[in-house]
């Protein structure tokens, strides 16, 4: 909430105070609330994420949660490999095991895909070598493509908003 407040209210206090808080919300929170609270999202998933790992609901005790923020090389349209930045939404680490678990978040009115999947299973390679990645996680506004119903694989979690709660 206190990230809501500070983002939205301090910009319009007179208009609210007028009692035009509704004008406000439509003209300019509502256009960007869904894109506001993906890194909300992101953040919840990340607390999710220690708290199952402390609990040792991953196979390791999970001592630190982040974001990585690195490079990797693919390949274009032309066969040619190319460097484009990349990042993990969710990494969480456990120093005690060297073992790792990593995250993808989509805060989308669009179910999650295979592409998605691949694309963390690829990245999940980049972690520094001296922790081994033991579990995959997505976390979902929307569900997932019937894709994942074939997809019988331990290491790899798939949850939603809901299952945060639960």
């Amino acid at each position: 909430m206190f990230k809501f407040w500070y983002e939205f209210i301090p910009k319009a206090t007179s208009v609210i105070e007028m009692g035009q808080g509704e004008i406000y919300y439509k003209k300019a929170v509502k256009p960007v609330l869904h894109s506001f609270m993906g890194s909300v999202f992101e953040e919840m998933c990340r607390y999710y994420t220690l708290m199952k790992g402390i609990m040792g609901e991953y196979g390791c005790f999970i001592t630190s949660v982040g974001t990585w923020w690195g490079a990797e090389n693919v390949r274009d349209k032309n066969g040619e490999i190319r460097s484009q930045s990349a990042d993990i939404d969710v990494v969480a680490l456990s120093e005690t095991d060297k073992k790792a678990v990593v995250g993808e978040c989509k805060f989308k009115n669009e179910k999650i895909d295979k592409g998605i999947y691949e694309t963390l299973i690829r990245r999940g390679k980049l972690i520094n070598a001296k922790y081994e990645v033991t579990k995959y996680i997505f976390f979902s506004l929307s569900g997932y493509t019937d894709w994942f119903a074939e997809l019988a694989d331990e290491d790899v979690l798939l949850l939603t908003l809901d299952s945060l709660y639960e």
